[in-house]
């Protein structure tokens, strides 16, 4: 008798726990509305369904999330990956049998055989990050408090830095000079033997021939006109009779004076040639023009000088030799150093710090808020999402499924790696307020919205 009323209160309990369950599940929809997804109910109360897919990636890994968004927006866990069956060696090497996985889906909503798998990696780099921290929203956001900022406070700023700039600059500049030539003149050797090896493989083998082939017959095309214009014009203004005779005179033996024909030639480039060439300097003028212009609009001539600049500014040599010129004069140069020293420990960029730090401590204040968050609004959701991938190691890859994307008689669904990026879907807040966890996110632009965590892994606020 004892051992029944024991046996009566244990399924009495267990009952009440149940109907207490689903009472709190139907009061959840009721608050939410709905649209809301069943997944819970399912992922509770074992309605599953295993969804082998192909993954030709082969990057999946067990417990990785499977998200669905819903029609309002917000992101639901649908599913994670269950198991990743192993090959066999002989499949894998002939691809005889495509690698796959099996996906524990419990959405009863959408049937996963006719989802597009899209598999989204979060490797933890610099752009990941501020992709994440800094979407295009919160880039804009940015951008107009510093605008906001500048125009309120930039022509005071402007009066207190604008100086101290250009006093960095006018001594800099002598510094620098001096320090490169003095570089310059201590790598002679260095850049001699460049000049030679560059004066061989490239000027005698190439920038000649191309000279021979292409720019010639341009400079003749629009050149031997003139020249042979001005060239008549001189001819007929030269007195032979003038030169030859002083020429014969200078030749005889007991002379006194050597010098009579560089006295014609002199007086004749004076008073005869240059009156000519500044007669036709407009002439000359325009030849040059059309003789750069053809140059220039030669695609053999274009295409090999590139090819040549390129050579150079791969050439391994050349890059350290100019990498430890730029070194020595700018990182290295400690004059250049102390002159920048010199100027911005001054009382005057001290004040002007200080103005800074007072007209613009507001600006960033409300920056830093807009990115890690604030007492009163909270964590900012980008920012847990950048402490999790990156100091907990978590929601680095996950699935998205977009419904009715493919056919249901395709064999088996695929994951393609996706060509785009998005933050993760969803993100894990505690709310200060009723201190129970939510989670809100946005679709793409990082709006709150709620969900399960990961299988597999605990909710980390």
């Amino acid at each position: 008798m004892k051992g029944l009323i024991l046996r009566t209160i244990g399924i009495t309990s267990w009952l009440a726990v149940f109907c207490v369950v689903v009472a709190g599940i139907r009061l959840e929809q009721q608050r939410v509305g709905p649209d809301t997804d069943t997944s819970l109910q399912h992922y509770l109360f074992g309605w599953q369904d295993d969804v082998s897919i192909s993954d030709p990636s082969r990057v999946l890994r067990i417990h990785d999330t499977v998200f669905l968004q819903q029609q309002n927006g917000s992101w639901v866990q649908a599913g994670f990956v269950q198991a990743i069956p192993v090959n066999s060696p002989e499949s894998v090497e002939n691809n005889s049998k495509p690698p796959s996985a099996i996906i524990s889906w419990h959405s009863s909503d959408t049937d996963p055989s006719t989802c597009q798998f899209l598999l989204y990696r979060n490797q933890g780099r610099l752009e990941d990050v501020v992709a994440t921290m800094l979407p295009p929203e919160k880039r804009l956001q940015i951008q107009q408090r510093l605008a906001a900022a500048m125009h309120q406070h930039g022509d005071e700023l402007s009066a207190a830095f604008v100086p101290l700039v250009e006093a960095s600059l006018k001594r800099s500049l002598p510094i620098i000079e001096e320090e490169l030539r003095v570089s310059v003149k201590r790598h002679r050797a260095e850049i001699e033997a460049l000049g030679d090896r560059w004066n061989d493989e490239v000027v005698s083998r190439r920038l000649i021939p191309l000279a021979r082939r292409e720019i010639v017959p341009i400079v003749r095309t629009h050149g031997e006109p003139t020249a042979q214009d001005i060239g008549r014009e001189l001819w007929d203004r030269a007195s032979i009779w003038r030169f030859g005779w002083r020429a014969a005179y200078d030749g005889l033996p007991l002379l006194p004076r050597k010098d009579l024909l560089q006295e014609e030639w002199d007086r004749f480039v004076e008073q005869e040639a240059v009156p000519v060439f500044e007669e036709r300097m407009d002439e000359i003028v325009t030849s040059i023009q059309k003789i750069v212009a053809d140059v220039a609009a030669n695609p053999s001539v274009r295409r090999e000088l590139t090819e040549v600049a390129g050579t150079i500014a791969s050439d391994q040599d050349t890059q350290l030799l100019v990498r430890q010129i730029l070194k020595e004069t700018l990182v290295d140069n400690q004059r250049l150093k102390d002159s920048w020293r010199d100027v911005w420990s001054s009382d005057d960029a001290r004040r002007a710090l200080d103005l800074a730090g007072d007209r613009l401590e507001p600006i960033v204040r409300q920056i830093g808020d807009d990115l890690i968050g604030s007492r009163e609004q909270g964590i900012n959701p980008n920012f847990a999402r950048v402490l999790r991938s990156q100091i907990l190691g978590k929601d680095r890859q996950w699935l998205v499924a977009i419904p009715n994307a493919m056919s249901a008689a395709t064999p088996q669904p695929i994951i393609e790696i996706a060509s785009d990026s998005m933050p993760y879907p969803i993100v894990y807040l505690a709310d200060e307020g009723n201190n129970q966890t939510q989670s809100n996110l946005a679709s793409n632009a990082a709006k709150p919205s709620a969900s399960l965590p990961a299988a597999g892994e605990k909710s980390t606020p």
